[in-house]
């Protein structure tokens, strides 16, 4: 037993260490900021080849035309959060920010990342605010609730003040569903992130939910597990159609100096959808 605590110990202080050199050697000559982990850092990493290789083993056409990635500056060698995270995060302090000290405020993270989902933790824990933050997933056993995006039953109707939806549109059969199950769980005058992987090379959504061959599915939308490829105008519209007013917001609205720093591209852009405070039904005149 106490051989098994010694080695237990050593791994522990092992990884301690460990994670603590990286710190520093990340930190020398620092010239970067990860607002997730709130690290000066003196550099980004790349994304996986794996998605470069496949993207290319597979033919599909529009490899560096996504509107917000940054292949060269992806991840964060700390927390790991990705540039799509550091760019929530930068919102999101801002969001908790504007908020009244004595309103309550319930949250939900669809699909949520573990760097962003860390973050907004520790942000409420160190917030005057009163807030639920729960976590939903299809398949993740480490969240809240299991979840379908396009059938929330558990959820009431008006039930949350805020979401968060990244990157889990393109996987769904029938998003339109899913977009009018957001608009009914958000309360009126509520809002969410809404972030699906937009190709600024295409005019239309290509999209076949059909197609389940892997090959074609990288072919056709960048990556085997998507059922779609969103062009801009047609998320925008589509978003719309679902009742939403949909913001955008970009290094205008961050400033550039802030994107450079965070490693976001200039062209990035964040979405947020909104739920008009008078309520009105997808595609009706108010």
């Amino acid at each position: 037993m106490n051989s098994i605590r010694k080695r237990l110990n050593k791994n522990f202080y092992f990884k301690k260490a460990s994670e603590a050199l990286k710190v520093i050697r990340y930190s020398i000559n620092a010239k970067y900021y990860c607002p997730v982990c709130n690290r000066k850092i003196n550099r980004f990493l790349p994304l996986h080849k794996f998605y470069s290789n496949n993207a290319k083993k597979y033919g599909y056409p529009y490899s560096g035309r996504a509107e917000t990635l940054n292949y060269q500056s992806y991840s964060c060698p700390i927390c790991r959060a990705a540039d799509r995270d550091r760019l929530y995060a930068l919102y999101v302090q801002n969001y908790f920010t504007s908020i009244k000290k004595d309103k309550q405020i319930s949250i939900i993270d669809i699909a949520p990342s573990a760097p962003l989902s860390g973050y907004i933790r520790k942000i409420i824990s160190e917030s005057k605010h009163s807030v639920s933050y729960r976590t939903a997933d299809i398949a993740k056993e480490d969240v809240d609730d299991k979840i379908d995006i396009t059938d929330m039953p558990c959820y009431d109707n008006n039930q949350f003040d805020f979401f968060i939806c990244s990157h889990v549109l393109e996987h769904v059969y029938d998003d339109n569903r899913a977009l009018s199950e957001l608009y009914r769980i958000l309360k009126p005058g509520g809002s969410g992130i809404l972030m699906v992987p937009i190709c600024l090379a295409i005019e239309k959504i290509d999209e076949d939910p059909s197609i389940t061959d892997e090959a074609e599915r990288w072919r056709r939308f960048g990556q085997n597990d998507h059922v779609r490829l969103y062009s801009k105008n047609g998320f925008i519209e589509r978003v719309g159609k679902a009742g939403f007013v949909l913001h955008q917001y970009g290094k205008e609205y961050f400033g550039g100096k802030t994107f450079m720093e965070c490693g976001i591209t200039d062209q990035s852009v964040l979405y947020v959808a909104e739920k008009s405070v008078l309520e009105h039904e997808p595609n009706k005149k108010r």
